[in-house]
């Protein structure tokens, strides 16, 4: 369980660099009266935000779906690569589109469906990376 508390907290911080870096505008692309995150302020954003939802949904939906793939008992290890990219890369889609409904910004369906797969699937790999570590 310590396990994936840490791969959780670790992939927050991944998921807020990569988030703050892409939505990054440089100041000689910004508008003139118009205000812009800097990098700083996009990090805290994500990681008050993104941070409850790893912890609070994203590990039991985690522990849920190792058992998932274990009942599915596939003897190869790229199958169960595969079962467990699918299904971790669904939850984080389905997640953000929860997200989305209880927020009413509909209209931004598929950047937030891809939020979350992004998000899922830095969550799968440092818990694979963690895992063949032994933490």
């Amino acid at each position: 369980m310590a396990k994936r508390f840490l791969t959780a907290v670790l992939s927050v911080i991944l998921f807020a660099t990569i988030f703050s870096w892409f939505s990054f505008v440089p100041s000689s692309q910004r508008e003139p009266n118009v205000y812009y995150f800097d990098y700083l302020e996009t990090f805290m954003f994500v990681i008050i935000y993104a941070g409850p939802i790893y912890l609070i949904i994203g590990v039991p939906l985690s522990i849920f779906i190792d058992k998932l793939i274990k009942k599915a008992n596939r003897t190869s290890k790229w199958a169960r690569y595969f079962v467990g990219l699918d299904l971790y890369s669904l939850a984080g889609i389905l997640v953000d589109m929860l997200f989305v409904i209880f927020s009413q910004h509909l209209l931004e369906v598929i950047s937030f469906s891809i939020y979350g797969f992004v998000a899922s699937n830095i969550y799968y790999h440092l818990l694979l990376l963690a895992s063949r570590i032994n933490i």
